[in-house]
């Protein structure tokens, strides 16, 4: 469970790991202290994870006025940023994309800079639920377990 809470320290999706890891240690078992039932909760809080981790920062650049392909450019530059700058790059590059995105849709500078910044603030909000949910998810193992 260790690796799964620091993938999601470095924002990476940790908590469908922590279920996979839950997954094998019910198999290991036997399914004995961890039953059918409490593996769905877990995994519903994985499913949550999942969700909140792809739609945060695209939601939060849709309130902030980004539309159309502007989302596709996003999820291109989050994508390359992460292959270039491991840790932050992510953001960078979902900020970039998203700015260029509403550029392209001939909005002024100002509006791009405002749905880019709203973009990453969503990332970062989602990144902030991830690890809630991932401290929530590995508790809830552990009461299910011992």
């Amino acid at each position: 469970m260790i690796p799964g809470i620091i993938a999601i320290a470095f924002m990476l999706p940790g908590v469908p790991y922590l279920f996979i890891v839950a997954l094998i240690y019910g198999f290991i078992d036997h399914f004995t202290r961890l039953n059918l039932k409490e593996l769905l909760i877990l995994g519903c809080i994985a499913t949550l994870s999942v969700v909140v981790d792809q739609s945060a920062g695209l939601i939060a650049a849709h309130y902030g006025g980004a539309r159309g392909k502007t989302f596709l450019y996003g999820i291109a530059g989050a994508i390359i940023g992460t292959i270039v700058f491991p840790l932050f790059g992510g953001f960078i590059g979902l900020f970039i994309g998203i700015f260029i995105g509403e550029i392209i849709r001939k909005q002024h500078h100002v509006h791009a800079i405002k749905a880019a910044t709203a973009g990453v603030i969503g990332s970062v909000t989602g990144i902030t639920i991830n690890i809630i949910l991932g401290v929530i998810f590995l508790t809830l193992f552990l009461v299910f377990t011992i």
